[in-house]
């Protein structure tokens, strides 16, 4: 009998996604799955590849606490990385507390920018789905290492604060760059009135106004 190995991080074995996939297991293969914490990702496919797993929700919290850029970085390091985003971004219209559009387009930047695939599924079910034929297609006929782990990389004062300013509304990398280059610090940018932010060049009164209004905004739970 033919047998593939998954291990995932511990924090998603309360999760119905371990379920599903050993649901999967069958008399023809056998589907083996360990837990244990992991350094990069939520799931290791092979000795080459590693998952993130983010439901809507996480992904957006991820984005305003910053933490997905932290876990790009770390992505990059592995052979073959992939994000899969749980969920549709329609339950976001009326609820999100990020731009729609800046979020599509952090998605849109980690194919085209980062060569991260992101895979996208209604539920917890597909998602252990698309895990299985993927670490089935990955496994039989080839050695594979399950010890194979990947250390997280820090990322630099300067490549953080230039990952927050790109995940605004409407702000690029060259933008950025520009927008740190005149308010030096990050609280000087949180602190800047509209008149101060369309000093910067190409941060029109619409794009100042936003920014504005995002720094302003109240958290609501």
């Amino acid at each position: 009998m033919s047998e593939i190995n998954i291990i995932c991080d511990k924090r998603e074995k309360p999760s119905q996604v371990i379920f599903e996939l050993e649901e999967l297991s069958s008399k023809n293969l056998q589907l083996n799955i360990s837990s244990e914490v992991m350094s990069v990702g939520d799931y290791q496919l092979s000795s080459d590849v590693v998952i993130e797993r983010k439901t809507i929700y996480d992904l957006e919290q991820s984005i305003i606490d910053g933490r997905i850029f932290t876990q790009i970085k770390n992505l990059m390091n592995v052979p073959k990385p992939g994000i899969i985003v749980e969920g549709s971004l329609d339950i976001l219209k009326n609820h999100t507390r990020i731009n729609r559009k800046a979020l599509i387009g952090l998605i849109t930047s980690l194919g085209l920018t980062y060569k991260i695939p992101v895979f996208f599924t209604r539920n917890q079910k597909e998602t252990a789905e698309l895990l299985y034929v993927v670490s089935k297609k990955e496994q039989l006929g080839s050695t594979y290492d399950k010890k194979l782990r990947y250390e997280k990389s820090k990322m630099t004062d300067k490549e953080r604060q230039l990952f927050i300013v790109e995940s605004f509304p409407d702000i690029g990398p060259k933008l950025s760059k520009s927008i740190l280059k005149e308010f030096k610090t990050l609280k000087n940018l949180a602190n800047a009135d509209i008149k101060q932010l369309q000093e910067v060049s190409k941060l029109g009164p619409k794009k100042a106004k936003r920014l504005r209004e995002l720094f302003e905004r109240e958290y609501r739970v």
